[in-house]
């Protein structure tokens, strides 16, 4: 997938360390701290969060699983090249990573394992892991906080809201809700924002989710960027803001598949 770079504008690959162009950093390649670097380590990590079978979760690790809907990592014993993929929900590959960077391509599939945790707990109400410790979304609780009693409703139904996380439509502009922060895009400067505390149209949404819902994950009929390759992404998914304990699993909970966006590169 493409992204823009922040610093001289071009576009390149977000599987590159670095700008082509400018040698800027690329902000998405993150190596999180602690994280697994080989596939038998983010086997155990994965074994140690009590997931349930590869077949539920569609992540195959360390298998080239060849039916439809599968995230996978496996060693290609022809040539060693390490291969992160999706295989799409027509049984289309997509390759999100191939070559000899083992811990590069283990932490793509890792990041992306945690991201789908994430949203499986927010669907099936399990649960989500800590919220995120920026200042941007502190300061946003502390406000809400100091409002008291009057949103008092709006705490209680925080929880439920968290399984709405997507994009929305309302009065031709988009809004993302990510665990209950809810950001806007922009399409005159090509950008997202962090709306306001009393956004009309995130109250408007609030009300009837399923009026405005566009879709759980990015696709071309969004209008609007992807949501994904902002800060806000970056804070709201950093390492710094979860423990892998987070991402355990109850045994007891269900997962959904169905949940994924399964036509999408990734």
């Amino acid at each position: 997938m493409k992204i823009k770079c922040e610093y001289c504008d071009n576009t390149y690959e977000d599987t590159l360390p670095q700008c082509p162009y400018c040698d800027a950093p690329n902000p998405s390649h993150q190596q999180v701290k602690g994280a697994p670097k080989t596939i038998a380590d983010l086997q155990q990590w994965y074994k140690d969060r009590n997931l349930p079978p590869y077949e539920t979760t569609r992540f195959f690790i360390g298998e080239d699983h060849q039916g439809p809907r599968a995230f996978g990592i496996y060693q290609d014993p022809s040539n060693g090249e390490f291969i992160v993929y999706k295989n799409k929900d027509d049984g289309s590959r997509a390759v999100r990573y191939r070559g000899s960077d083992e811990e590069y391509a283990v932490n793509e599939l890792y990041l992306k394992l945690k991201d789908e945790i994430v949203h499986q707990k927010a669907r099936t109400g399990y649960g989500s892991p800590s919220p995120s410790s920026s200042g941007k979304k502190s300061r946003k609780m502390i406000l809400y906080g100091a409002i008291g009693i009057a949103m008092a409703g709006y705490f209680v139904g925080s929880v439920a809201a968290s399984r709405h996380n997507g994009y929305y439509n309302y009065n031709n502009t988009v809004y993302y809700n990510y665990d209950n922060s809810w950001y806007y895009y922009d399409d005159v400067y090509d950008d997202w924002y962090e709306t306001g505390s009393y956004d009309p149209g995130v109250n408007a949404i609030q009300e009837s989710y399923d009026d405005y819902y566009v879709s759980s994950s990015w696709n071309s009929d969004v209008g609007a960027t992807d949501w994904d390759n902002t800060e806000y992404y970056e804070e709201t998914h950093s390492s710094s803001s979860s423990s892998d304990s987070d991402y355990d699993w109850d045994s007891g909970s269900d997962w959904d598949s169905g949940g994924t966006d399964w036509d999408s590169d990734w």
